[in-house]
């Protein structure tokens, strides 16, 4: 998996604004990775792509690399928290993020377990590593696949 994850992450297809990288992973993991500042239009293509991945699937699983993220635009944070909802988020995992990013996406994942009906499934986590976040998203499908 680790060369076809690498092989994505350089696919031009996969970038937006040629500087941030969105991604499906089957079965159930949205990649995320920020680099720089993330404008209106950005976050609006990011959205977009992340809410076709979502379309169909029972479950949905975060994989951020914060550790570029320098700050998302108003009016992009506020169209994610509000149509995230509509995602079968069951957690969101931020690795490598600087103590300015986990502050921007603790907002962020703050904001879209507000709109949601039942939000403890989406539980957040940060982690040092990608492996260490990934432990926790294979972990996290376990009990989520329990019904807990």
């Amino acid at each position: 998996m680790a060369i076809a994850t690498d092989i994505r992450r350089n696919d031009p297809a996969n970038r937006v604004a040629d500087k941030h990288v969105t991604f499906f992973e089957e079965p159930d993991i949205i990649y995320l990775k920020f680099n720089g500042e993330v404008s209106n239009d950005e976050g609006f293509e990011l959205l977009r792509r992340q809410l076709g991945y979502a379309e169909g699937r029972p479950r949905i699983f975060f994989l951020i690399d914060g550790e570029n993220l320098e700050k998302i635009a108003p009016e992009a944070r506020k169209a994610v928290a509000e149509s995230l909802k509509e995602i079968p988020l069951h957690g969101m995992c931020v690795f490598a993020a600087p103590l300015k990013a986990k502050v921007i996406t603790k907002l962020i994942i703050t904001a879209v377990n507000l709109f949601r009906k039942d939000s403890s499934l989406n539980q957040v986590a940060f982690f040092d590593t990608e492996q260490e976040a990934r432990d926790w998203i294979a972990a996290r499908r376990q009990v989520t696949a329990n019904g807990k």
